[in-house]
């Protein structure tokens, strides 16, 4: 009887844990890492998206929890890369910059392309239409990790 509530006690706390730092769903075996700032940012709209893409699509949410590993929310996107243009970096924000650098600054989300880490720009509004968004880059960054890794195991 001891050990059970002390087995008990070690499964609420590593529940706890899991839960609070990261999208846990024992049921499809998946577990998200949810990095955030720890002053100004907010797990539960990347909680809702995440959910809302498990209820909509579930061939997409399989595929989220099977490639991606991490979701980092960060101010912007700079394609994943802060090494991307060095002319770009630390100038003036009146420079010409490569347009597909400027797409993936604007992007609500981008990814590291060879890693199963996922970036969404940080949002200030946690609405609904916010929410639909970000399930919406979700899926698609997802698949673009997914595509990655599938033509990895192909070229092998």
């Amino acid at each position: 009887m001891k050990y059970a509530i002390v087995a008990l006690v070690i499964v609420g706390v590593l529940w706890g844990w899991l839960s609070a730092f990261a999208y846990f769903d024992p049921l499809a075996f998946c577990r998200i890492h949810i990095d955030v700032e720890l002053l100004e940012g907010d797990r539960s709209p990347i909680r809702r998206a995440i959910n809302l893409v498990r209820r909509e699509d579930p061939l997409a949410y399989q595929t989220l929890c099977r490639y991606v590993d991490r979701i980092v929310e960060e101010p912007r996107c700079q394609a994943g890369d802060a090494q991307a243009d060095p002319a770009f970096r630390g100038q003036p924000a009146h420079l010409t910059v490569d347009p597909v650098l400027r797409r993936a600054l604007e992007a609500p989300g981008c990814y590291v392309k060879g890693s199963r880490i996922v970036i969404l720009k940080r949002q200030a509004a946690a609405d609904d239409t916010s929410v639909s968004q970000r399930a919406q880059t979700l899926k698609r960054l997802a698949g673009y990790i997914a595509a990655f890794w599938a033509d990895r195991a192909l070229a092998r």
